[in-house]
């Protein structure tokens, strides 16, 4: 349960407003971040949308993707954090090659000892929008990562340099309407912050996949109800299915994106 200490809700307070008002910031910024977050996976396990980003993922990808699960690919997972999709992933690619990067050594740490017992892992940090880890992907994974960094335009652009022809990029980030919820539950303590950020409008990220000639193969936008109670999440469940695309894209609070290097 959260306890409600009004002095550390001020200090919380100000650190948010430092994050969201300090322009531009570094990728070792980001990284000193999360390196500060040594509970992540704690806060995380408790929470409903957390999960969904890999299942929601799979599920739009499925549509596209003829799952050939025993080939040798070569995956990529960006911020990886503590492993989780790593990890979700390689249940389906059994026999592919796993390239785990982040910008956070405390994060990277807790990725290799989650991950300890899976072959054809490899661990990398990179401190740089334009990063280069001279190979070519079959398949990158970019879950929550884009609004951590300030030119985010380069930072899709050395994505889609990493893809091979016909590779997939696989996007998910939060609606810039859900920046106050957001502050609000790391004011309070109910989620970790979200560090040195900026939530990206939805014109702003699809006009980058275009002229860097990523095709949106699909998209949704999910989670309304950000709970994980049994009723909250079947409440979330039926409204995702029932409300409009052109609403749910507005009010909902992560964007997903299937997307095809042409």
């Amino acid at each position: 349960m959260t306890t409600f200490n009004p002095v550390k809700m001020i200090q919380n307070s100000i650190k948010e407003y430092k994050y969201f008002t300090k322009r531009p910031w570094t990728l070792k910024q980001v990284g000193k971040f999360w390196d500060t977050v040594d509970d992540y996976d704690d806060f995380n396990k408790k929470l409903y949308p957390y999960y969904k980003r890999f299942t929601n993922s799979r599920e739009l990808f499925y549509k596209h993707y003829k799952f050939k699960t025993k080939l040798r690919l070569e995956i990529l997972d960006i911020q990886t954090r503590s492993g989780v999709g790593a990890l979700f992933w390689s249940k389906i690619f059994k026999k592919s090659n796993f390239t785990c990067v982040d910008f956070s050594e405390n994060l990277l740490k807790k990725a290799k000892i989650r991950l300890k017992n899976k072959k054809n892992f490899s661990f990398k940090k990179v401190l740089n929008e334009n990063f280069s880890l001279k190979k070519k992907y079959d398949i990158i994974f970019c879950y929550e990562t884009v609004e951590h960094v300030f030119n985010f335009q380069k930072f899709i652009k050395s994505l889609k340099n990493h893809l091979k022809k016909d590779g997939y990029l696989i996007i998910t980030c939060p609606n810039v309407s859900w920046e106050i919820i957001h502050w609000l539950t790391a004011i309070i303590e109910f989620n970790h912050s979200e560090g040195p950020h900026r939530f990206i409008g939805l014109n702003k990220l699809q006009k980058t996949f275009t002229k860097l000639n990523l095709k949106i193969l699909n998209y949704n936008s999910t989670i309304l109800i950000p709970f994980s109670k049994k009723f909250s999440i079947s409440l979330d469940k039926f409204l995702t299915r029932k409300l409009p695309a052109s609403i749910k894209k507005l009010i909902m609070l992560r964007h997903t994106f299937i997307l095809m290097n042409k």
